[in-house]
């Protein structure tokens, strides 16, 4: 080795085959290597790289510091393993982690620039990873596919992309009007409720690239002398970062472009309004109507406008109070309003049943052009609407906060979201001290409402209930009684509904209130109340409280693994049933008999 070139030592290092540990553990060979290697900034260079492809533009190329960056993200990898590891036993019992319980992470966070980067890639890498385990015991939370460490990291990473988005946010606000794209709030709102998602803007905007080139090309077709063909890259690229404040073309040339520009979007590419299933959360992500083809008014505007604005053309969003169009002059004086919900129908000032507000005496006021802050607000109480409607249970409660947490960002002064917001907390025992202190730092137009707010707040706060040494006290072990036949963890179908569920709790007889049992009718039950009953996670995302009588075993897991609260009980499923996590194996220590009895009865039937 010593007879080596140093040159082909290097080339053999930096081989994409060999990982860092690889390398790592090579120059701890000798001390000539080691010092050698470690002072090798271009080798580690290229090691940062083939780990992390996205985070190549972190560091400039004057950036000598690679191998010290490499040990860096290692530890802090190591350390978030660590935090990861203590949320089962500090969060078992909540089903909502407020932002003061997450507060480490915000530290961390913030240590330096760029780890937010690390720490996205990271918690991605777990929560998204596609590995199975084949055990039927207990595994330890950092088992790749652990879906306990997948729920938990799925948390960690929800608070740090929001947390990073508020300062992105406070950037956007003060972006001069030129700047405020409206793609760019779209994409902020898409970022915000798909923390598990990795939406850039970049990534948005090449796609709105593509449709603006398609239109070109089928413009050379149709129009080939139209001046854009003439138009320097420079122009071109000018029209994509900033907000137009007049069209760029005689009214003809605008025709042919509006022409050309509605065929390929809804004839071609077909974009269309989504009546069937209006109230999907996918409708306001601009990243999903991109890819479906289908969206809200206000996504598929914004999408529009994008495309129109790479072209030359000034569209202005006009919020209406039941609508959202575009508004487009040709002339820079007589203007329509381009329905984008519709097809990209062309709807006349007069025409238009969202155009204008009549007053008391009779006078007409035109809706102004709205800004990109109340574009990016309208979407949030859009999302609001879309919680609160949308059928689908599963994430439900995730969605409804993301929404009402958006809207505190956005719209501050909104005070009955920031209520919705308090109950939402109250209702899942979540910690309010930030709400509480957001309340008293903001200038309210009417200041009693936000004081009967905080009022509520340290109300709910100093409740007796709301003692956090009994929140965090150790669980105690369950004593299984005779008449109970089930098991946690094992996989069930409901006799009369015909659901698919999972056992996650149990109580040796209905402990459920008075008027609840009255309410499902419990005493028309063969056993009434005093049965066991279960608690179960459900294939459409429920939870429920169900007789025995009522179960009935099976293998077949439905869509159970849908339901986003899976992972907060169990680590994975093993051919049969669930398999618990540490936390709920403690909780429930006799229950394992149990279910490997029913494993080895369905395996011994070849069931």
């Amino acid at each position: 080795m010593d007879l080596l070139p140093l040159e082909i030592v290097e080339l053999i290092l930096s081989s994409p085959n060999l990982s860092i540990k690889d390398v790592i553990n090579f120059s701890s060979t000798c001390h000539y290597y080691r010092e050698l290697i470690s002072t090798n900034n271009t080798l580690w260079k290229q090691k940062f790289r083939d780990k992390w492809p996205d985070l190549t533009d972190l560091f400039d190329n004057n950036f000598n510091y690679y191998y010290q960056e490499i040990i860096y993200v290692h530890n802090l990898f190591r350390l978030t393993q660590q935090k990861l590891e203590l949320m089962p036993s500090r969060f078992c019992k909540k089903y909502e982690i407020s932002e003061c319980e997450l507060e480490e992470w915000t530290l961390l966070l913030n240590e330096k620039h760029e780890n937010y980067w690390y720490l996205v890639t990271y918690l991605m890498d777990i929560v998204n990873t596609s590995a199975t385990i084949e055990s039927i015991d207990v595994v330890s939370l950092n088992t790749p596919g652990n879906k306990t460490q997948q729920y938990y990291a799925s948390k960690v990473l929800r608070h740090i992309r929001q947390a990073h988005l508020l300062k992105e946010w406070l950037v956007f606000r003060s972006l001069s009007p030129k700047e405020q794209l409206l793609e760019i709030g779209a994409t902020f709102v898409a970022q915000w409720c798909q923390p598990q998602l990795q939406i850039t803007h970049k990534r948005i905007s090449t796609k709105l690239d593509k449709i603006a080139n398609a239109v070109k090309r089928k413009l050379k077709n149709i129009y080939p002398s139209h001046p854009i063909f003439s138009v320097p890259l420079e122009e071109l690229n000018k029209w994509k970062r900033y907000n137009l404040d007049r069209n760029q073309w005689s009214p003809v040339e605008c025709k042919q472009i509006m022409q050309v520009l509605k065929e390929v979007l809804f004839d071609d590419m077909r974009f269309t309004g989504n009546n069937v299933a209006y109230y999907m959360p996918q409708n306001s992500f601009i990243n999903e109507v991109l890819d479906f083809k289908q969206g809200l008014p206000i996504t598929l505007a914004i999408i529009y406008e994008a495309v129109a604005r790479r072209l030359g053309l000034l569209c202005q969003p006009i919020n209406f109070p039941a609508h959202f169009m575009l508004r487009f002059a040709e002339d820079c004086q007589d203007w329509y309003y381009i329905d984008v919900f519709n097809g990209g129908n062309i709807v006349r000032r007069g025409g238009c049943p969202h155009a204008r507000t009549r007053m008391s005496d009779r006078s007409q006021i035109e809706y102004p052009v709205a800004t990109a802050v109340q574009v990016v607000e309208r979407m949030a109480n859009n999302l609001e609407v879309s919680a609160r409607q949308h059928t689908q249970v599963n994430g439900r409660v995730t969605r409804l906060r993301s929404s009402l947490e958006l809207l505190k960002l956005v719209s501050p002064q909104d005070i009955s979201a920031l209520v919705s917001l308090a109950r939402l907390y109250m209702l899942h025992s979540m910690d309010t001290r930030s709400l509480e202190s957001f309340l008293l730092n903001q200038e309210f137009q009417v200041p009693e409402q936000a004081q009967r707010v905080v009022h509520m707040l340290r109300d709910y706060e100093s409740h007796p209930s709301r003692s956090r040494t009994e929140q965090n006290s150790p669980v105690e072990a369950a004593r299984r009684t005779p008449d109970l036949k089930f098991a946690v963890g094992m996989v069930m179908t409901h006799l009369a509904l015909d659901y698919k569920c999972v056992i996650y709790d149990w109580d040796p007889e209905c402990l459920a209130s008075e008027d609840w049992q009255e309410q499902m009718h419990v005493d028309l039950l063969r056993f009434g109340a005093k049965q066991p009953f279960y608690n179960v996670l459900v294939e459409d995302g429920s939870h429920r409280y169900v007789a025995q009588e009522n179960l009935q075993p099976t293998s077949d897991t439905g869509f159970l693994y849908l339901n986003d609260d899976v992972g907060r009980h169990f680590s994975h499923f093993f051919h049969t049933h669930y398999v618990p996590n540490a936390n709920k194996e403690r909780e429930y220590p006799q229950d394992k008999e149990v279910r490997l009895a029913f494993h080895a009865e369905l395996v011994k039937y070849g069931l």
